[in-house]
């Protein structure tokens, strides 16, 4: 199997793939920090390989719409967003910003929520992210986030 690369850095080697402002990415150790993890690659036999097929084909990802269905769910129940933070063991604040968008759930997080307010947050993902399907050709790779930071820099 081909050894797979950062998409941030260019490092080796991936170990899990994650979040960066609506952008899939895979990630080494070091870059998966500045993102949300949606799939972590512990093992070397959960790595994905180039073929399409992998671990992250039965990964769990939050849907889309989850800000509306949090607010729907609780205003639906008529429980006040202090009392749900409360009973999850979370900040109000951080709940507020769920609901309004502006910050995505963690997977423990949104399953505290299914629980308490009786919703679906989190989905099996059926395929491979496409930044994990690869061309078959070795004589191109995709530029990574560093290599197009260096040109930048160099004023190309």
């Amino acid at each position: 199997m081909a050894e797979l690369y950062c998409d941030i850095c260019g490092g080796a080697p991936v170990r899990a793939q994650i979040l960066i402002e609506g952008a899939k990415l895979l990630a080494c150790a070091r870059c998966m920090r500045g993102g949300k993890v949606i799939f972590r690659f512990e093992e070397e036999g959960a790595l994905p390989s180039l073929s399409g097929a992998s671990a992250a084909e039965s990964s769990e990802e939050i849907v889309e719409d989850y800000a509306k269905i949090i607010r729907n769910a609780r205003e639906r129940i008529k429980l006040p967003l202090s009392v749900v933070a409360e009973r999850i063991n979370e900040q109000e604040s951080y709940l507020h910003a769920l609901e309004g968008g502006r910050l995505a759930p963690t997977m423990e997080v949104a399953k505290k929520l299914e629980k308490e307010l009786g919703i679906r947050l989190v989905e099996k993902v059926a395929g491979v992210a496409p930044s994990l399907a690869a061309s078959g050709s070795r004589s191109f790779s995709e530029p990574t986030l560093a290599d197009m930071l260096d040109k930048k820099k160099k004023g190309k």
